[in-house]
């Protein structure tokens, strides 16, 4: 049986990573991919996200072949899920058909501000981190904002982003297990 695929969105600092490797943790037989190990904004010609975001933002700009390898090289394996660390959610056309369900950390953008502030600038001045606040408001909140309303619609399940991490994975692995079991149950019952 193929593994269930599972995207875990949200805007940067939202929680993406630090989930995926906690359900990683609490569900055996379970791999993740992380966008963030590959360079696939630059390796896809996008140099300036801000500018992505304000010519349209389109997901498909981004040549994720080296995803779907991996996707295909880790459903190969036997194992019971993929979790994707992955900002798209169903919106990119290449990753879209392996997607069995999409889940939407809805954090709360001062929230997400402040933990990227934290985990990019932890060891910078004062300066460089005033830098990345003043970017942030002439043209970053545009990155942070892309992210809310296309994929949180798309998603099949969104959490509260401001729960307490335990709480959130907690009820993550809950509902992919259910949604792999319910799944397996109605195909099981098509092909009677």
């Amino acid at each position: 049986m193929n593994p269930f695929i599972v995207a875990i969105n949200a805007v940067s600092g939202g929680g993406k990573t630090t989930i995926t490797n906690e359900i990683q943790k609490c569900m055996p037989n379970t791999k993740a991919l992380f966008f963030d190990d590959r360079n696939y904004d630059s390796d896809s010609g996008i140099e300036d996200t801000c500018k992505w975001i304000e010519e349209g933002a389109d997901a498909n700009l981004f040549n994720l072949e080296r995803l779907v390898n991996d996707i295909n090289d880790l459903s190969k394996e036997a194992i019971d899920f993929i979790i994707l660390d992955y900002p798209f959610g169903y919106k990119h056309n290449q990753i879209r058909p392996y997607l069995d369900y999409s889940i939407y950390i809805d954090t709360p953008l001062d929230i997400a501000h402040a933990r990227r502030i934290l985990r990019d600038h932890s060891q910078e001045n004062a300066s460089a981190i005033l830098d990345d606040m003043k970017q942030y408001l002439e043209r970053g909140r545009g990155a942070y904002l892309f992210g809310l309303e296309d994929t949180r619609q798309s998603a099949d399940f969104v959490i509260d982003g401001s729960l307490p991490l335990d709480t959130i994975v907690g009820i993550i692995c809950k509902k992919i297990v259910k949604e792999k079991s319910d799944r397996t149950i109605d195909k099981h019952f098509l092909h009677k």
